[in-house]
């Protein structure tokens, strides 16, 4: 038995939400404003890929669209699209280039995209510290806990005294850390929950 799906079935069978996989409706499909619905697609920064999808759904309605009038808008919207606010906050969230302005030579666009990024990049390394910080000061909790709750030998207590003091040399070590990279790259101060 053979199973045939269209582009759109596909998408929706693997849970999609791709800009790419959205759908035309009948009448935009009778009402052919092609150059329009590029200008749209362009401007939300779509895939020239969607034409296809495109073309798949409006034959259903008996159309074929105008493939020139649609990339004419297509990339006037992208024009609006890449722009350094996009890419900067593509960058900036952490997210890859859009491939559109990327491959559409948006130097301004890939341009701002670097600098969020780099941004992106220095509070990802922040919080890894800080994440570190946290872990030890769990760790840290742990075993003063033990140390006052639980009787045990002598030999025990020195280890775990010892375990504690490394464990706060090490969250001393860290948040000088966090500290030098706050100051270098002027990020906000982080407060070191108390102990």
């Amino acid at each position: 038995m053979k199973i045939w799906m269209t582009s759109a079935a596909i998408c929706l069978a693997m849970g999609l939400t791709l800009t790419g996989c959205e759908t035309i409706s009948e009448d935009a499909c009778l009402a052919g404003s092609w150059e329009d619905i590029g200008f749209k697609d362009g401007e939300a920064g779509r895939s020239r890929s969607r034409l296809a999808n495109i073309t798949e759904t409006c034959a259903e309605y008996g159309v074929v669209p105008d493939r020139r009038a649609y990339l004419q808008g297509l990339e006037m919207g992208l024009e609006r699209y890449c722009g350094p606010t996009n890419g900067f906050n593509a960058g900036r969230e952490g997210n890859t280039p859009n491939a559109e302005c990327e491959a559409g030579g948006f130097d301004r666009y890939m341009s701002a995209y670097i600098d969020g990024n780099a941004v992106y990049e220095i509070e990802r390394a922040r919080n890894d510290l800080v994440s570190q910080w946290e872990d030890r000061q769990t760790a840290y909790l742990n075993v003063t806990a033990r140390l006052d709750a639980e009787e045990m030998t002598a030999k025990e207590r020195r280890r775990l005294e010892r375990k504690a003091a490394r464990l706060a040399s090490e969250m001393d070590d860290l948040r000088i850390d966090i500290r030098a990279m706050e100051r270098l790259h002027d990020l906000p101060r982080w407060i070191a929950p108390s102990s």
